[in-house]
């Protein structure tokens, strides 16, 4: 089974108050997976870092091998499939992070999509950075 997996992360300021949203698919486009994380205080790159490696740590816990993770982060995108350069010392070793996972799957890709076939998991990181500001996560 091939998981496709939409994710956002966002700052409440930059940096600021953070949160990871996902949301899951199968092949038939039946939804599998909603959820969300609160991340505390960081900026909006290390957010959708940190969505990424939320999702893909997901997706092992599952037993995935196959993975399709779609992001409106262009920047996250093109710089997991080395098309950008990274230039920050952090972000490069969030992507040496995510490099280490996705060697365990068979198939792996990330896809840049517009904002707006994203609404699902944005809304989901945002819920996050709301319960975080009350004190609440789960």
């Amino acid at each position: 089974m091939r998981w496709h997996m939409y994710i956002d992360g966002a700052s409440s300021g930059n940096p600021g108050q953070s949160g990871a949203g996902l949301v899951v698919f199968d092949e038939e486009n039946r939804e599998l997976l909603r959820d969300s994380l609160f991340l505390g205080h960081m900026t909006n790159n290390m957010a959708e870092y940190e969505a990424l490696l939320f999702a893909l740590k997901k997706a092992k816990e599952a037993g995935i091998i196959e993975a399709s993770v779609y992001t409106d982060s262009l920047l996250l995108a093109n710089q997991v499939m080395g098309k950008f350069k990274i230039k920050n010392d952090v972000l490069r070793a969030y992507v040496a992070a995510i490099k280490n996972i996705i060697g365990n799957f068979r198939y792996f890709t990330i896809q840049y999509i517009p904002r707006e076939r994203n609404g699902i998991a944005d809304k989901l990181a945002k819920e996050a950075i709301r319960r975080g500001a009350r004190g609440v996560d789960g």
